[in-house]
């Protein structure tokens, strides 16, 4: 008969198994997934129209659409972020084989600060021409990149490679991040347009990990 952990001080083929079909990875990346599309949806919810009453003319159509910009902005730059921070989150799980307590509670801080992103996002929406609507997007993204960078940690601490290339990214699009804070107060309602050096985070990101790719090659 096969013994119990606890009486042999070996798991048994029937706990291996148990161990195995319970399948922590595979679960842990499926509601990572779902929580990221989740929340790229959720981010389209504010765009609508308000109500033009039955006869609207053109004129006022188009005052309509003009008004909707900063919420079409806030919504492209959030739905990239969302999907930068899934794609590095992505590249870091790939390397996983086994999970323990601190990847677990860390990936749910990193769930929990995305699935909230669309408020930030409405913020930026309404009142990112304000200093301080800036700063709390700013902020606020600093937090969800500083939590992706202690799940690296804890993604190296299970026994995975490092990814310099996915750190090197998350600290400079932090770096942008980190300059909302202020920008808002020194450039006025011109600071949301510091949002624009993402794409330049992104081209030196691409560059590095193509160049890590090399590398490894």
């Amino acid at each position: 008969m096969r013994g119990r952990p606890g009486e042999s001080g070996r798991v048994s083929e029937g706990d291996e198994r148990e161990v195995s079909e319970d399948n922590s990875l595979g679960r842990l990346l499926a509601l990572s997934d779902g929580v990221f599309a989740i929340a790229m949806t959720l981010l389209a919810l504010d765009l609508r129209l308000p109500d033009l009453g039955n006869h609207p003319t053109d004129a006022a159509l188009r005052d309509a659409l003009g008004d909707q910009v900063p919420s079409l902005l806030a919504f492209a730059i959030t739905f990239y972020v969302v999907a930068s921070y899934w794609g590095t989150h992505r590249r870091l799980m790939r390397r996983v084989t086994k999970v323990g307590p601190g990847l677990i509670g860390h990936t749910i801080v990193v769930l929990l600060l995305v699935a909230a992103l669309p408020f930030p996002a409405s913020v930026l929406a309404e009142h990112g021409d304000l200093p301080s609507g800036l700063a709390f997007y700013g902020a606020y993204n600093v937090a969800a990149i500083v939590a992706l960078l202690v799940l690296r940690r804890d993604i190296v601490g299970v026994g995975a490679p490092a990814d310099d290339a996915a750190a090197f990214g998350l600290i400079v699009d932090g770096s942008v991040f980190a300059l909302c804070i202020p920008a808002g107060y020194v450039l006025g309602e011109n600071g949301p347009f510091v949002l624009l050096l993402l794409i330049v985070a992104g081209r030196l990101s691409t560059r590095r990990r193509r160049r890590a790719g090399l590398s490894a090659g």
